[in-house]
């Protein structure tokens, strides 16, 4: 465990102002900057190569950088300022709990800052396990609850869980959470369908929500502040949707670390101005990339989807497969909103039921909370943005805990290999920890795969 008197917070905000402090134009071949970047954690070092591997890269990770430089400022002074802190899985979007000023903490993100930390952030997933969750819960829940664990983190003023039928392990990690540390939790059930009666459903569990948290926080609902924090999520929507949309121009121009940079900003800080100007300056980079003819690589030789979710223990992966393998990194499931609604805020009742549209559609509540061949599911979506995307291969990288994924796959990727005559890898591993399948284990792999395609 980490000795130094700051807790995790501080830390990473430190680490977020460091790195946004670099100027844009900075040559990252400089000897003292090299130097510089030996000094830093494995994690960071891969970070920084990964989103300075070009100027156009470094240009969308310096604002990404800025913003979550923002973010964690406010975390840090929720307490001294009176904002309760609610910890939320990745499928529970954060705009209710800004526009209630209140702060969000997504614990899935929050894992993945601590591995820049000094000590990473492997020995708070092994202290959650020996302080008794079960070994084959999801890494990201390990982190934060052995985070909480060393006192690294404060304690949140609440919980909401919005896994519920979609992400097993998350509802029963946050349970965890709440019985173990005494936190109060709150609980948003997920229909089986997905249909108008479906989202009627959740849309009236989510106003009950709503409630609850007036309650809790103290905090009415204000609408006018409810409209400016749902617009700015419609604009950061509308600007992720373009950039999807140039993914289907070959080659593609998008950067592959794009993506990371994405899921990151979506599932933190959607809702807020920083978003909508990252989503714009990333949205300017390519273009103007189209405009140039650039893609991700000088020769585009294979387009992937991986239709689960990536490796995110070690960022330099986009960028190997960009300019070793030729290969477009053009997302992953947990970068997936195509179906994200653009939010009707003529009222409080429209917004909300927006608000709760977007969560049902959230990834894995929307491909996984029922039957694998129901429509909107995963097979649906599979093949949907396989064939959106041009996709010339796909890829699953199982984690341990993601069962019903796991009973599902072969199910899946038959259909779509019959369908869309796909070849379709299976790789097992942890996306958050590297100790399960190293990175060199899995780029070997990838690159006999890609051996194979031509």
């Amino acid at each position: 465990m980490s000795d130094q008197g700051k807790n995790a917070i501080d830390r990473i905000v430190d680490l977020f102002e460091l790195s946004s402090s670099l100027p844009e134009d900075v040559d990252v071949e400089l000897p003292e900057v090299q130097a510089f970047v030996e000094t830093l954690p494995e994690f960071l070092q891969n970070s920084f190569k990964a989103g300075t591997g070009d100027p156009d890269t470094r240009k969308m990770s310096l604002e990404f950088n800025k913003g979550l430089g923002v973010y964690f400022n406010k975390l840090r002074a929720a307490r001294e300022e009176g904002k309760k802190i609610a910890y939320v899985p990745f499928n529970f979007g954060p705009e209710i709990l800004y526009a209630m000023d209140m702060v969000p903490v997504c614990v899935e993100v929050l894992t993945t800052m601590a591995q820049g930390l000094e000590e990473g952030a492997t020995e708070y997933m092994d202290l959650a396990v020996e302080r008794g969750l079960p070994e084959t819960m999801c890494s990201t829940h390990k982190g934060v609850i052995g985070l909480l664990e060393a006192g690294q983190v404060e304690k949140p003023d609440l919980i909401i869980d919005g896994a519920l039928g979609a992400c097993d392990p998350n509802a029963k990690a946050m349970e965890y959470l709440s019985e173990k540390f005494d936190i109060p939790a709150l609980y948003l059930d997920i229909p089986f369908y997905s249909d108008e009666r479906a989202l009627d459903y959740y849309a009236d569990g989510f106003k009950k929500i709503v409630g609850n948290l007036e309650e809790m926080s103290g905090n009415k609902l204000d609408p006018d502040r409810l409209r400016e924090v749902v617009e700015y999520s419609n604009q950061a929507s509308e600007l992720f949707f373009e950039i999807n949309d140039l993914k289907r121009n070959f080659p593609n121009p998008v950067p592959n670390y794009y993506n990371q940079l994405h899921v990151g900003m979506k599932y933190f800080m959607i809702g807020t101005p920083e978003a909508v100007d990252f989503y714009r300056i990333a949205l300017d980079v390519c273009k103007d990339r189209l405009k140039r003819g650039a893609g991700v690589a000088p020769e585009e030789r294979i387009r992937a989807f991986f239709m689960y979710t990536s490796f995110y223990f070690d960022p330099t992966i986009y960028r190997w497969l960009q300019e070793e393998m030729g290969v477009t990194f053009l997302l992953d499931i947990i970068g997936c909103f195509d179906f994200n609604p653009v939010i009707d805020t003529s009222s409080v009742d429209s917004m909300l039921r927006g608000l709760a549209e977007e969560m049902m559609n959230m990834p894995m509540t929307r491909q996984l909370k029922g039957k694998w061949d129901m429509p909107t599911n995963w097979l649906d979506d599979t093949l949907f943005y396989a064939k959106t995307y041009n996709a010339d291969c796909c890829i699953f990288s199982g984690h341990l805990a993601c069962k019903q994924a796991w009973g599902a796959f072969k199910l899946v990727s038959d259909v779509v290999k019959r369908e869309l005559g796909l070849p379709i890898l299976r790789l097992e591993g942890d996306g958050w920890d590297g100790r399960i399948s190293s990175m060199a284990t899995i780029k070997d792999q990838l690159e006999e795969f890609f051996s194979t395609l031509g």
